[in-house]
């Protein structure tokens, strides 16, 4: 029974975020078009558990006319015929049996249907349209408020990818572009402004979880800085912490997996990576094929990112043994000449060679890393002596780990 009601809320989450969506994001006339067809299959909508349990039972044999359907001419939006509504809606929220969340993956994704719902409603009460360039900043936000729902359920990357494709699919979006953002979402993150509007959903989301009345309402501000981005204020005034991540064995896991099989590794990598960016400050500098490059601006950040990086990547692979990811990570500080977004100079050449030394699923740091550390929950073990090209005599290396 309480299964039941659990889905009775999403439906009626579902039909009230559909009915806002097109107030926000459709113009007039494409409203005016999207409530024929609803006008016309409301009625049907609250059909009977039997009825809809034959409505699926033919999904088979009508498989091929499911995949007509009416096209407004936008974009990413794509209104459903009122011939196969019912069927569609039916076949969204009778999810498949390894698909359908249960405790508190259920719950969570309730409560991100909620968010959603209520965000889509103030949109609407502060007269807010969402333009064809607003809605890839909109689907960043709410990536970033998905990225909460994995975190906090557990999912692993499949889950989460069908979460984000079911999301953005609900707010309008063809599934092909739902799909193709959703596989592609964290190549995206590369830019200041997507990231800045991805942490906007995801903080959103956090707060709204925590009982926040007014986190619906930020998707407002959230497009507003959208419109009009602030420029990286960021300074280098002083030591900054440098980090560098390498996948382990990526020319053997392209032998072993093929290609596709080494990419999800690589997104695994970067999905895992970028949270933990997120989480502690820290600044995606670029991707460098096996690895990505970030930037702190307090060493002891840098430092709990890495060790969160590390839990993560063993979190994974107790769960994928069959993708399993190892990486080292190096990281040094100082004061980095920068450049077109990009940072040059002996403190990155240091740090990525300390990367290099650090041995599988592993972290090194530099003396000065520990020293500027010091006062927080961090244990700094001596690593050994390591030789480095440049640099006249041994340099010792430490190893991190919680107190």
């Amino acid at each position: 029974m309480l299964e039941y009601a659990s889905w009775g809320i999403f439906v009626l989450s579902f039909l009230l975020s559909y009915s806002l969506l097109t107030r926000v994001f459709l113009s007039r006339e494409e409203r005016d078009l999207m409530s024929s067809i609803f006008g016309s299959s409301q009625k049907d909508i609250n059909v009977s558990k039997k009825n809809r349990s034959n409505s699926l039972n033919k999904k088979k044999s009508s498989k091929k006319s499911k995949n007509k359907k009416r096209k407004i001419d936008n974009d990413s939006v794509i209104v459903p015929s009122s011939d196969n509504f019912d069927e569609e809606l039916s076949e969204d929220i009778e999810l498949n049996q390894e698909d359908d969340p249960e405790g508190d993956d259920k719950e969570a994704t309730l409560a991100l249907m909620n968010f959603l719902q209520n965000s889509l409603q103030h949109l609407v009460s502060k007269n807010i349209n969402i333009s064809s360039s607003d809605r890839f900043g909109t689907n960043l936000y709410l990536a970033g408020a998905c990225e909460v729902v994995r975190e906090d359920s557990s999912l692993n990357y499949d889950q989460f990818i069908k979460l984000l494709e079911r999301v953005l699919s609900l707010i309008g979006n063809k599934v092909s572009a739902a799909k193709k953002l959703a596989d592609n979402y964290d190549e995206y993150l590369l830019e200041p402004q997507y990231i800045s509007i991805f942490q906007a959903g995801t903080d959103a989301l956090k707060d709204y979880l925590k009982g926040d009345m007014t986190a619906a309402s930020k998707i407002e501000n959230a497009i507003n800085e959208w419109r009009n981005p602030k420029k990286d204020s960021s300074t280098t005034d002083g030591p900054i912490a440098v980090l560098f991540t390498d996948i382990v064995g990526s020319t053997k896991l392209t032998q072993e997996l093929g290609d596709e099989g080494a990419q999800k590794v690589l997104r695994v990598h970067n999905a895992i990576v970028r949270l933990a960016l997120r989480n502690f400050s820290g600044k995606e500098v670029k991707h460098t094929g096996d690895g990505i490059m970030a930037r702190f601006s307090k060493s002891h950040q840098a430092v709990e990112s890495a060790l969160i990086m590390i839990k993560g990547l063993k979190a994974h692979n107790s769960e994928n043994k069959e993708l399993s990811l190892h990486m080292r990570i190096g990281i040094n500080a100082g004061e980095p000449i920068v450049e077109e977004n990009d940072l040059f100079g002996s403190t990155v050449q240091m740090a990525a060679r300390i990367c290099d030394a650090a041995e599988t699923d592993k972290i090194l740091v530099s003396n000065i890393v520990r020293e500027l550390s010091q006062g927080k929950p961090i244990v700094f073990d001596e690593a050994g002596k390591y030789g480095m090209k440049g640099i006249d005599g041994p340099v010792i290396l430490y190893e991190p780990s919680r107190k």
